[in-house]
């Protein structure tokens, strides 16, 4: 009789491990799906922005994420919007269909941005007739 009992929850023993060993494959097979689909929707992020940014300031862009990944964390928040996210099939096709971006977006606005991001604002310098530069506020105010 002990023989049955024991056998009984050897089986019931098995049963948990198999439950236990199947949720743990599901959580493990949700975790891939979602990095799939993250990474999915970040290689469709970087080829429409390789679409819509002219190619040097695609470049300078990278140039910026290996660099400065808070700034290009701020630009890419400016670049792309949840609705940018939401509709990136929808933006992939038409990019495709039109062969493209009529107009791309030029580096100078990418270093617009960097400089806003930054809070550099811009200097005119002078040249003073003895070869110094100066600003151009300073050099008006005498």
């Amino acid at each position: 009789m002990s023989e049955h009992n024991n056998n009984e929850e050897q089986h019931e023993l098995e049963k948990i491990r198999l439950k236990k060993m199947k949720a743990l494959m599901e959580t493990q097979n949700q975790q891939k799906q979602m990095h799939e689909r993250v990474h999915s929707i970040t290689e469709k992020v970087v080829y429409v922005l390789r679409a819509v940014l002219a190619p040097d300031a695609f470049s300078y862009l990278e140039k910026i994420k290996t660099s400065e990944p808070m700034v290009y964390q701020a630009i890419y928040n400016e670049l792309i919007s949840s609705d940018v996210v939401a509709n990136i099939d929808y933006l992939i096709a038409i990019i495709n269909r039109q062969g493209g971006i009529p107009r791309r977006i030029p580096l100078d606005a990418i270093i617009h941005l960097v400089r806003k991001i930054k809070g550099i604002k811009g200097k005119i310098q002078v040249k003073k007739g003895d070869g110094k530069m100066m600003d151009l506020g300073s050099f008006l105010t005498k």
